[in-house]
């Protein structure tokens, strides 16, 4: 069979490498989440989003966090053909320190014998890279000010994944952080945020020079805060903002310009970025990760370099670029068609012609809203 897209551009297909299929993208927290679900339906959720991620482009994407077994369980069930999406990597529950960042998913473990047992616990149950809370975060119990876990421990985590073929994504919102991760000698860092211990943003030059020096990939996020302004934006042109509206939209805005500043920097050093939305947290629904993919042209990549990012960087920050991540004989056929050109303009990515997952030809979301 010879299909024809007079006019349009075939890439590989795109490749998320940081979402969290249990979360809605409707505002609510984690831990809001936490209490308002049980795995059941956090397990129909990240069905319903890895079709609408599938549908939208993405023929491969990283679980990087979600409750219990659920990202097990959703792993289990593509591979049976009962939920259609991409091809998922899951990491299941992030490692985490006692009452760190997203320990309610449920992998809280602490000292060098609990986190080396939690690795091979997690690669047990089909664990496909580790994710590790190396700082806090948005949960309410942890600080994102400060580093979660020692050198030592990290150190171990790291030893234990790659031990047994899995690469490391650490999340870092600090400086302290980021360097700790840099020393255990992860695989690739979630935001990358340059604050020190009294949250106070600081471009660290010492920093910067060690990541343009590592192979460390590093994942902005950077679209899921510009998802957000333009919401607030958005409502703010409908109503008008609430006090509370307002405060959010000028720290976001805050943090946003103090992200493109860094990472504008970080390009022109030479640091490798990679592509993921972090789509379910916050207000980022899935369906869009081009937003992502935008906002790293923004920060500097060309258009062809940001097009890599979410495609080819992501499948050799995970150790699989031998069969994914670009168009070339021998590897899986997973492509995208797009109409137009987006080497001249990345807002083609979202006008999806087709889209292929091993070969086959999967609904795009146009095609499903015009099924009704």
């Amino acid at each position: 069979e010879t299909l024809e897209f007079p006019g349009a551009t075939l890439l590989a297909g795109l490749f998320d490498i940081h979402t969290h299929t249990n979360m809605p993208g409707d505002g609510r927290t984690g831990e809001q989440m936490n209490l308002d679900d049980n795995d059941e339906v956090r397990l129909l959720r990240s069905a319903k989003n890895v079709t609408a991620a599938v549908a939208s482009g993405v023929t491969t994407m990283c679980d990087c966090g979600s409750w219990n077994r659920t990202g097990f369980a959703l792993k289990e069930g593509l591979a049976e053909g009962l939920v259609e999406g991409p091809r998922v990597l899951v990491s299941g529950p992030p490692l985490t320190v006692t009452g760190g960042h997203l320990y309610y998913m449920g992998g809280e473990a602490d000292g060098v014998a609990e986190v080396r047992k939690m690795v091979r616990n997690l690669v047990k149950q089909g664990a496909d890279f580790i994710k590790i809370a190396a700082s806090g975060g948005s949960t309410s119990t942890s600080d994102p000010y400060r580093a979660a876990y020692s050198l030592t421990e990290l150190t171990a985590i790291v030893d234990e994944a790659h031990n047994r073929g899995r690469s490391v994504l650490a999340h870092c919102r600090c400086t302290d952080a980021i360097n700790a991760a840099l020393d255990a000698g992860v695989d690739a860092i979630l935001h990358c945020s340059f604050y020190d211990n009294n949250g106070l943003y600081r471009f660290d030059q010492k920093t910067a020079d060690r990541l343009a020096a590592s192979e460390v990939f590093l994942n902005p996020t950077m679209g899921l805060g510009r998802a957000n302004r333009n919401r607030l934006l958005g409502l703010k042109s409908e109503r008008g903002l609430t006090a509370d509206e307002e405060e959010r939209l000028e720290r976001s805005t805050v943090s946003g310009d103090n992200s493109l500043a860094q990472f504008s920097a970080l390009v022109k050093a030479g640091v490798k970025l990679v592509g993921g939305s972090d789509c379910g947290w916050s207000y980022y629904p899935f369906g869009d990760f081009q937003g992502e993919v935008m906002s790293l042209h923004e920060a500097g990549l060309s258009r062809i370099d940001a097009i890599h990012a979410g495609t080819r960087s992501p499948a050799l920050a995970l150790g699989i670029g031998s069969s994914i991540g670009t168009v070339e004989a021998g590897k899986e056929a997973d492509l995208l068609v797009v109409n137009g050109d987006p080497t001249n303009d990345l807002e083609h990515l979202r006008d999806v012609a087709a889209v292929f997952k091993g070969g086959a030809i999967v609904a795009s979301a146009k095609e499903r809203l015009a099924l009704g």
